[in-house]
Order: C-alpha cells, then sequence, then structure tokens
C-alpha cells in the first residue's frame, strides 16, 4: 500500500495526515482513499494536485509499497479559491524585487529600509504557510533578527553581522520558552531555519553593497534571473525543462552577462553567480519543505512569496564566493 500524505481540508477530512491506501496507480489509491474518507474528502481532491515522491503525477502514474502520494490544495485552510502565481503572487514578487532594485540605485539607507521590509514580508509569509499544515514557526525571532543582521552590518560590516545573525539564532532557539506553542522539535527547528536564512541573507545584501553598488546590482540581476526561469520552468505549457534546471540556467547565464558588465574581473561575480544559483535551488528546497513537507520539483508552493525562498540564501553564497576569490 502506498503512503498517503494529506494537507488542509484533506487532511481535515480524513481525519490523519498520514494514511496507507491499496492501488497499483495514484488514481486507484486516490479511489480507494475516497470510498475510505467519504464525500467531503472527494470534494477537496478535486482541485489538488498529486506529487510522487516530489515529482508531479498524473492518475496514470504507478505506485509501490515504497512511494509517498502527497495531496496539496491549491491553497490551505479549507478553501477551494485557487490564487494564480501569474497574478496576485507574481505582483508582489515583482513590486519586492522592483524596490530592491530601486532602493539599491539611490543610497545604501534606503537599501536598508527595503531589506527590512521585504525579508519581514517574507517570513510571515512563509511562517503562515507552514502554519496551514500545523506546523508552528515562531516568526517574531525572524523579524528581530533581520532588523539586528541589518543594522549591526549597516553599523560594524561583517563582524556586526556575524555577531547578529549568531545572536538571532540563539534567541530562536530558546524562544519556545516564551512561547510554549513552539516547544516541539519541528517548530524550534523551523523557527531556527527561518530566523538563520532571513537574518543571514537580509545582512549580507547589506554587506554586499557596502562592497560596491554595481556588485549589488549584480547580484540582483543573477537572483532575478533564476526566480524568473525557475518560474518560467514551472508553468503550465512552458515546461521545456524542469524549474530547477531552468533556475541553474537562468542564474548563471545571467552571470555570465553580470560579470563582463559590471565586473572588473569576470572570475569573482561569474564564481558568486554559480554559488548564487545553486543557493536558489537549496532555498527553494527548503522552502517546499517548510511550506508543504516535502521536496517538490516543481508546482506552486502555499503562500504567495513562495518564489523569493531562494533569494537571502542566495544572497549569502554569492557574497560569500564572492568575498572569497576577489
Amino acid at each position: 500500500m502506498a503512503r498517503l500524505r494529506m494537507f488542509a481540508n484533506l487532511r481535515e477530512a480524513a481525519g490523519s495526515a498520514l494514511a496507507d491506501v491499496p492501488g497499483a496507480t495514484v488514481g486507484e489509491v486516490l479511489d480507494n482513499a475516497v470510498e475510505r474518507f467519504g464525500p467531503a474528502f472527494a470534494a477537496g481532491l478535486g482541485p489538488a494536485k498529486a506529487w510522487v515522491n516530489g515529482t508531479h503525477a498524473d492518475s496514470s502514474a504507478p505506485v509501490t509499497d515504497e512511494d509517498e502520494i502527497a495531496l496539496i490544495p491549491p491553497v490551505s485552510g479549507g478553501t477551494t479559491a485557487v490564487r494564480s502565481p501569474a497574478g496576485m503572487e507574481a505582483g508582489i514578487v515583482i513590486a519586492c524585487t522592483l524596490a530592491l532594485f530601486v532602493a539599491n540605485a539611490i543610497s545604501l539607507q534606503w537599501l536598508a529600509v527595503v531589506v527590512v521590509l521585504v525579508a519581514a514580508v517574507w517570513a510571515l509569509d512563509a511562517s503562515e504557510s507552514a502554519g496551514r499544515r500545523d506546523l508552528r514557526v515562531g516568526v517574531i525571532p525572524a523579524l528581530l533578527g533581520t532588523l539586528g543582521a541589518v543594522l549591526a552590518a549597516y553599523r560594524f560590516g561583517v563582524p556586526g553581522l556575524a555577531a547578529a545573525v549568531a545572536g538571532a539564532t540563539l534567541v530562536a532557539l530558546v524562544w519556545s520558552i516564551a512561547a510554549p506553542r513552539y516547544r516541539s522539535i519541528p517548530s524550534i527547528a523551523a523557527t531556527v531555519v527561518l530566523t538563520l536564512i532571513a537574518s543571514s541573507g537580509a545582512g549580507t545584501m547589506i554587506v554586499l553593497r557596502l562592497r560596491s553598488e554595481e556588485e549589488m546590482l549584480a547580484f540582483l540581476v543573477v537572483a532575478v534571473a533564476g526566480i524568473g526561469a525557475g518560474w518560467l520552468g514551472g508553468r503550465s505549457g512552458i515546461q521545456m525543462l524542469d524549474p530547477v534546471t531552468m533556475t541553474l540556467i537562468g542564474a548563471i547565464g545571467a552571470g555570465v552577462v553580470a560579470a563582463v558588465v559590471w565586473g572588473d574581473e569576470i572570475v569573482p561575480i561569474l564564481l558568486g553567480s554559480i554559488g548564487a544559483a545553486i543557493a536558489l535551488v537549496a532555498g527553494r528546497n527548503i522552502g517546499t519543505l517548510m511550506r508543504a513537507g516535502g521536496f517538490f520539483a516543481a508546482g506552486t508552493m502555499p503562500g504567495s512569496l513562495s518564489f523569493l525562498d531562494g533569494l537571502f540564501p542566495a544572497a549569502a553564497a554569492f557574497w560569500l564566493l564572492l568575498t572569497a576569490v576577489a
């Protein structure tokens, strides 16, 4: 029997997040699940997407006893409304990235303000999305850590950034003392990860801007190209390659252009771009794990800012490699 993992209203209808259901194909497993769990489950199943071991699958896909089928509704919380990633979500992502470009061109001070706002909105979105599948993530340590990292990096540079990220991580680890509802191991781990990503990524952007406006611009171009290419790879009808491959191609390709246009030396920015491309994929994987409970190669994740899941890890990777070889 295949393992069936359910989220949101499907989990509520089934009365459990996990169930072993017989069937040789995805369709047979779902038919047997409908027979077991009843009409409410059948109603929620309509708009949901099925993923077998992290890969989108149709009803004819074969399954074995070793496979896991994840059923993810387009929007959690029991509603059947579908939010298009080409609509509101894409608009929010575009607004955030444009704000970063404009702020970088204006001044370091404005960039610091925008980075804090974007990181805070992203952290809130990720925390809320995780909460829809009953994973409680403490967002306050992430918000405090982001603000502290940006201020410390602005005032003291790299030493300030390192101290602020260490302090933010410590706060995240002990946050469950002040908030008992976050005392489970998954909640503590998710809170630490969210805080570490937000604070280190936001602070790194300030340190990168302290080096030069051009290098920060090069990073933004690389990150936006990678995110945009990954989005194209995940759109139905535009699936030339999978989103992960498209992200790598888009980011590295943009890195080549950025190295030629803005780099005094091509190699540092090119290596930084490769690191950023890998970090974009890693951040996306962490985001899918937090938001949906598994690693998924394609598909739209819960939340409005899932496309930015790799932005902050990419900033840290870009700066680290750029600094190491420059």
